[in-house]
């Protein structure tokens, strides 16, 4: 609405100019020569071969290499950010009190502060990134300094890159941290290896390692063996870095099992072992401790056993119990103190036993590398009774994304041809316009390929809009070829016709949409990695597709030509020939017609109204003399 009367305010005569004013450049001339040789015919005396059944084959072959090409891609789920943060998960032994996670995370602090662009270290004792509240766990959470993502300073970089005018440019200065945060993060855990007693992990910004996989089984016995036997087998492998579980190694601990005869034979039970015990150890629940008064609030009062005394197995064992009679025993009288292990706690999925096997992702390696690796690996131990594995965390999403990301894929396309038959009303022709969309995987390929970016779910997406990119350029040919044969022009003439006309628009449009990607592809402003891959492949389908689709879409235009003739052919006897819609006639014919119908109208008008005239002179001297 807005560009036709914008036009017609603000374009001259000269704009528009004529066929002779605007000659074509030796670009077009080349392209027509190109298309008018690809869309033409092999004359064998009476037998005659399109040669574009030859561009449908090179079409087809470069199709097939830019999907192969394309499964070559690593795999991601989201692509690495710089968000200048590191999250590490902090864990002490098995026994450590808060006290040792105080002076643990003091260490930490003095062996990374000194490390260049580091803004803030915030740590967080006893409780893991995840909130988990645990004593020997500890949050470290490193801010580094801001990038520097001016567009300026990104374009001059690019600039710079390119050879022979790369040395002319000026330089921009950094003002941002020049270093990755992939460097930084390396020196961080290089200097926390060193410190003894501790597990210093990887988080990402979802409190997750970057590969998971989790392992589940029946029982406690065999989630351990099966642990045991993976965390062995994937040690070492050069894919994988920091690999470790958690939720399913046995801890320390103190254990005390009532002996039922003897409990029985003295008169006590079960929950009185285990009150004493509690009140012993860590004191009584909330609501049963006396309170003081002070400041008009009621200060809950804990009584338990010194340190001393919780630390020392014997006396825990003498505790006395009160008998049904009234005499104490001591707790070893009537069950089992010894000190064992077991889980610290117990995590299920599903009702089965659950532990997570972890890894970080080492400089270059994509999760969907390190996840095939991973399963090639575990696929080799044979695991223990009921114990199996599992995708977990961001593997079972990118699997999940992928299945998803195709049936939109593919209702998108059927939503597309139902629409384009609408349009054309014509079912043959439509498909033309789908068969031209993969054409764009080769430049998402190769974008891709050359840029060293993983095939994440920000590239999924821009694959998504490449589809109505590319049907955009298919239906600018096909409609103008279709109109051309409406006027008049044979099949051939009408496709290079439109190669003629329409090849301009096409190019400027996708000149226009590349350029409006770069700064994106650029990774321009904050969270630009994550855009930085859609934009690229974006532009690489563009002007792949660009450039094949002007080739190729004449060539499948003629071809579904063909088949529409060979399927009025076979079938034309079974459907019947279509109906040939009348002509509409020109304006100033239909004012004549509707003269010619009202002057006709009025003298019918004038002639019923004789016969009507007439019939009433009749009837007058018949109706008197009835009356006489």
């Amino acid at each position: 609405l807005i560009t036709p009367m914008m036009a017609a305010y603000f374009m001259r005569s000269s704009d528009g100019g004529t066929e002779h004013e605007n000659a074509d450049g030796p670009a077009l001339k080349g392209y027509l020569w190109f298309v008018k040789a690809t869309t033409g015919s092999w004359n064998f005396g009476r037998f005659h071969f399109g040669r574009y059944y030859v561009t449908l084959l090179a079409a087809v072959a470069a199709v097939v290499v830019s999907v192969v090409a394309l499964m070559g891609v690593p795999g991601s789920f989201i692509p690495p950010d710089d968000s200048s943060r590191i999250t590490v998960s902090v864990e002490l032994p098995p026994g450590s009190t808060l006290a040792d996670t105080d002076r643990a995370t003091h260490v930490i602090y003095d062996r990374i502060k000194d490390i260049p662009y580091i803004e803030n270290i915030v740590i967080l004792g006893g409780a893991s990134p995840t909130g988990d509240l645990d004593v020997r766990r500890a949050t470290v959470t490193v801010i580094l300094d801001k990038l520097d993502h001016r567009l300026i300073l990104k374009l001059s970089e690019l600039a710079h890159s390119l050879p022979l005018v790369g040395g002319f440019i000026p330089v921009i200065h950094n003002e941002g941290r020049p270093v990755p945060q992939n460097v930084i993060e390396a020196e961080v855990f290089k200097r926390l290896a060193t410190i003894p007693d501790i597990r210093a992990l990887k988080l990402d910004d979802r409190g997750q390692r970057e590969i998971t996989f989790s392992v589940l089984a029946a029982n406690q016995a065999d989630l351990d063996g099966a642990v045991k036997l993976l965390l062995n087998a994937l040690r070492g492998e050069p894919t994988l870095a920091d690999v470790t579980a958690e939720g399913s190694l046995p801890r320390p601990e103190l254990q005390i099992t009532p002996r039922p005869d003897e409990a029985a034979r003295l008169g006590i039970t079960t929950q009185q072992i285990a009150a004493v015990v509690r009140v012993a150890t860590i004191g009584d629940f909330d609501a049963s401790l006396a309170k003081v008064s002070i400041d008009n609030r009621l200060i809950p009062v804990r009584v338990r056993l010194d340190d001393a005394s919780r630390q020392n197995i014997n006396r825990i064992a003498a505790l006395r119990l009160t008998t049904a009679s009234g005499t104490t025993v001591p707790l070893s009288a009537v069950a089992d103190v010894k000190l064992g292990e077991g889980p610290s706690s117990v995590k299920r999925l599903n009702r089965e036993r659950l532990a997570t096997i972890g890894a970080n992702l080492p400089v270059g390696v994509a999760l969907g590398t390190a996840t095939a690796r991973f399963k090639e690996i575990a696929a080799t131990v044979k695991l223990p009774g009921t114990a199996r594995f599992q995708e977990s965390g961001d593997s079972e999403v990118q699997t999940e994304m992928v299945a998803s990301f195709g049936h939109a894929m593919l209702l998108g396309l059927m939503l597309v041809l139902s629409v384009l038959i609408l349009l054309f009303r014509s079912v043959i022709q439509p498909f033309t316009i789908l068969f031209s969309l993969p054409l764009a995987i080769g430049g998402v390929a190769a974008a891709l390929i050359l840029t060293g970016s993983a095939l994440s779910m920000p590239v999924l997406i821009g694959m998504l809009m490449l589809m109505g990119i590319v049907s955009k350029n298919a239906i600018l040919l096909i409609d103008f070829a279709i109109e051309m044969r409406a006027r008049g022009m044979t099949r051939l003439e009408a496709v290079i016709e439109a190669g003629h006309k329409r090849a301009r628009p096409i190019v400027m449009t996708s000149i226009a949409m590349s350029a409006g990607m770069l700064p994106s592809a650029l990774g321009v402003g904050e969270g630009g990695a994550f855009r930085a891959p859609m934009a690229i492949a974006v532009i690489g389908g563009i002007i792949v597709s660009t450039v094949l689709s002007l080739v190729v879409v004449p060539s499948f235009y003629l071809i579904m030509d063909d088949l529409s003739w060979l399927l009025g052919k076979i079938f034309g006897h079974i459907v019947g020939e279509k109906e040939v819609e009348p002509e509409e006639p020109a304006a100033h014919i239909l004012a004549e017609r509707i003269a010619l119908l009202a002057a006709d109208q009025q003298d019918l008008r004038e002639k019923v109204g004789e016969i009507g005239q007439g019939r009433d002179e009749t009837q007058l001297p018949q109706r008197g003399m009835a009356a006489e």
